[in-house]
């Protein structure tokens, strides 16, 4: 005999276990009609369960699938089965909020005595197809690569023969034969093989970079006369370098490839047509919302390199695949599709991304985002020694260098040690590397990309005692309780005698000593 009790506990259970199942799962009449749905359902999908209750499942479907979905819904009627979860359909569903996610269905029929019910069961998919792709990639890519260092060594072979043998007739040639300059022709064109074979090397990582500390704006600028060169008459070159640019570790070729590809391709969206080529370098503290759509980003100062052209334009359904390698737009015998593929994985080699926006008709824009380098650029920094590493160390931050220059031969007569930074994000990440070096803090107001009192915040945030002194015309405009308030310890107008700098310096770092 069934204990009531029992029931009542098995039915207890099973709503609990269905409520409460990591899965979506609702239940559909034979009209299609949603009758039952759980917790997980309207987590992953954003609908309240009165709005899902009593209305046609197709609710849940993009436009694209729902019309086609009530056909295949009736010949599952026709036709019931179960459907496993992993071998049953996977479709889009469309989020209350409009956008679609990717989804698999299991499917499962459930006789009763008021007709025939269908329990669905609804997986979000959406991150294991996006890791599945990127694998297809990964394998892609290893394929292509050693097809192509395969191709690169006897290519090599084939153009070491070619130039070999061609300047040894160039060398048995007169001065004056007119055969030189046809020479000449083969063996540059020889030279640019062979720097087809340097980019596929490059792309299979058969070649390692000789990376360094180094100021972007040189390869960039041989980059671009090189390139300046072949480029027609009505296209203008801009060029826009932040002063403040902070350099980066890198191959010097690795940098001038990026550019070398990125303004080519920017070159070609604007044949016949003309128009302006403009080359952007600068600063930036990576923000939460890039991250997230770049997880290989940190937080931390990077340096953005933006490539802008005003041409033809990128259709949408082109951006997913233009780093894919030997993909390409271009007709037959302009191009192989191979550079950008190059240069997104040199990007992510030095740990940066690139972004890439563009309409069509408008031009397309490239960012790049590499990590910056404390250690050159726009740091003057001496090593410490023996001799001064007992000597208190003061924060120093202007952005004009003369003025920079002149407070830290100023400071170091008073037997300070100085560490100097003429970019105010450079100088807020070496005090966040080591906040208990700085006995004090010594900063301009007026600074491109992060003003003074905002690094005094900043700095504040990461260490509240250290000593705060600001040279600046701030004055005019703040009280100096009202500098106290925001951390300044002391204000010392431009212009200042050196002497008072020195007393200045000495008088704060020895109150905090004291404290």
């Amino acid at each position: 005999m069934t204990n009531p009790m029992s029931v009542e506990m098995n039915d207890s259970l099973i709503r609990t276990a269905f409520e409460r199942c990591p899965s979506g799962l609702l239940v559909v009449d034979e009209q299609g009609m949603i009758q039952v749905v759980n917790a997980e359902i309207e987590r992953l999908l954003g609908y309240r369960r009165d709005e899902l209750i009593g209305k046609p499942v197709e609710i849940l479907l993009p436009d694209r699938l729902a019309s086609g979905h009530t056909e295949h819904r009736h010949h599952y009627n026709e036709n019931p089965s179960t459907r496993a979860m992993g071998a049953g359909r996977e479709l889009a569903a469309r989020h209350h909020d409009g956008s679609e996610i990717s989804v698999e269905i299991g499917l499962s029929t459930i006789e009763t005595p008021e007709g025939t019910y269908v329990l669905s069961t609804v997986v979000d998919v959406t991150e294991r197809r996006r890791l599945e792709e990127r694998l297809r990639q990964t394998h892609k890519l290893e394929a292509v690569g050693n097809l192509a260092s395969g191709i690169a060594h006897d290519f090599n072979n084939i153009l070491l023969g070619i130039m070999g043998y061609t300047e040894l007739v160039r060398e048995g040639l007169e001065l004056d034969s007119e055969l030189i300059a046809d020479i000449d022709i083969v063996l540059d064109t020889a030279r640019r093989g062979r720097d087809l074979v340097n980019r596929i090397l490059s792309f299979t990582r058969q070649s390692e970079p000789n990376r360094q500390v180094i100021r972007i704006v040189d390869p960039i600028e041989d980059a671009l006369h090189l390139l300046s060169a072949t480029l027609p008459a009505n296209l203008e070159i801009r060029r826009n370098f932040d002063p403040s640019t902070p350099s980066v570790l890198a191959d010097p070729m690795e940098l001038h490839q990026i550019i070398m590809n990125l303004a080519t391709n920017a070159a070609h969206s604007m044949k016949g047509s003309g128009g302006v080529l403009n080359i952007q370098t600068g600063p930036v503290t990576i923000e939460r919302a890039l991250i997230e759509r770049h997880p290989e980003l940190r937080d931390g100062l990077y340096v953005r390199i933006v490539v802008t052209d005003t041409g033809t334009g990128i259709a949408p359904e082109v951006i997913p695949r233009i780093f894919d390698p030997f993909f390409t737009t271009k007709p037959p015998g302009e191009g192989t599709g191979l550079g950008l593929s190059v240069i997104a994985r040199i990007v992510r080699s030095l740990g940066g991304c690139i972004v890439v926006s563009s309409h069509l008709g408008e031009g397309t824009s490239f960012e790049v985002y590499l990590p910056a380098s404390l250690h050159v650029g726009a740091v003057i920094e001496e090593p410490l020694s023996p001799s001064t590493s007992q000597r208190p160390c003061v924060l120093l931050v202007e952005d004009e260098v003369h003025l920079a220059r002149l407070g830290k031969r100023v400071l170091e007569s008073a037997n300070l040690q100085v560490v100097m930074y003429t970019s105010s994000l450079l100088a807020l990440e070496a005090f966040r590397a080591t906040p208990e070096r700085f006995a004090l803090v010594v900063t301009d107001n007026t600074m491109p990309h992060l003003i003074g009192l905002e690094l005094v915040r900043r700095i504040r945030d990461i260490r509240p005692e250290v000593p705060v002194m600001m040279v600046s015309g701030i004055g005019d405009v703040m009280s100096s309780e009202q500098l106290r308030e925001q951390g300044v310890r002391r204000l010392l107008s431009k212009p200042y005698r050196s002497a008072e700098l020195r007393a200045a310096a000495l008088e704060l770092i020895q109150s905090e000593l004291k404290d």
